[in-house]
């Protein structure tokens, strides 16, 4: 840690981007990031090509699997109500109707997610923004960036 700070001068965060400013260098270590609220606080993401590894979001997958367990209760025909089906998975009705959006994600953009491949900005909150999600798939891709 001693030598990291003695190397490096500043580091400032920009909405696309972080600079890191070395100690006797004139041009700074750009690294295109953004700022995204995850869970109530907010993170760096840093565009994928940065680092080897795909990022799983918990938060996420577990967005997708609730959506699925929601689909899968109102198919049930022990649910006869939306109301039922809500009841059955342990959610509020206003949850189970958001869950209900994000049952029809296209395959591969699922496949994506739950391997940690999705863009960065793809997180729990900005899914729960769309209140009119496309049926199809290549809208879907499209609007949430996987094209």
């Amino acid at each position: 840690r001693a030598q990291m700070l003695a190397l490096v001068e500043s580091v400032v965060v920009h909405a696309d981007r972080i600079d890191i400013r070395l100690v006797g260098v004139d041009d700074p270590v750009s690294i295109a990031a953004s700022l995204i609220r995850r869970s109530g606080e907010k993170r760096i993401a840093v565009a994928p090509e940065h680092y080897a590894a795909p990022r799983r979001d918990p938060a996420l997958i577990k967005l997708i699997v609730r959506a699925h367990q929601a689909a899968r209760a109102l198919a049930n025909s022990s649910n006869p109500t939306i109301d039922a089906a809500a009841d059955s998975v342990g959610v509020t009705i206003q949850y189970f109707r958001t869950l209900l959006r994000f049952a029809s994600l296209a395959p591969d953009i699922i496949a994506a997610i739950l391997d940690g491949r999705q863009p960065a900005h793809v997180n729990r909150q900005f899914l729960a923004r769309f209140t009119a999600l496309p049926v199809d798939w290549a809208s879907q891709r499209e609007m949430l960036g996987f094209a």
